[in-house]
């Protein structure tokens, strides 16, 4: 009785795991710089960005023209993959302050 309820939870294990990665991949999020929230020390803004390397920084700074100001930027995390088009790219979230 053990060993099939092993075997059942290992099956709904591998097809849960398989349809979330399949439905994973879709259209990338957009490189749009929003706000994330305030607090004490003021806005806190955040952004997707895409790279076809999967290669991120951890830590930089650019001037954003949608709000006019210079942010520095602190990865936060890996999106995953998406498309941009039909080019596969990856993507990760931002997250920043003026300064």
């Amino acid at each position: 009785m053990f060993k099939k309820l092993l075997t059942v939870g290992a099956l709904a294990t591998a097809l849960i795991g398989g349809i979330g990665t399949a439905s994973a991949i879709g259209d990338c999020p957009p490189q749009v710089v929003e706000i994330a929230g305030a607090d004490s020390s003021g806005l806190k803004y955040k952004i997707t960005l895409r790279n076809p390397t999967n290669n991120f920084a951890n830590v930089f700074t650019r001037y954003e023209s949608n709000v006019n100001k210079t942010i520095k930027w602190y990865f936060k995390g890996y999106y995953g993959e998406c498309y941009e088009g039909n080019r596969k790219v990856h993507a990760a979230y931002y997250e920043g302050r003026e300064i």
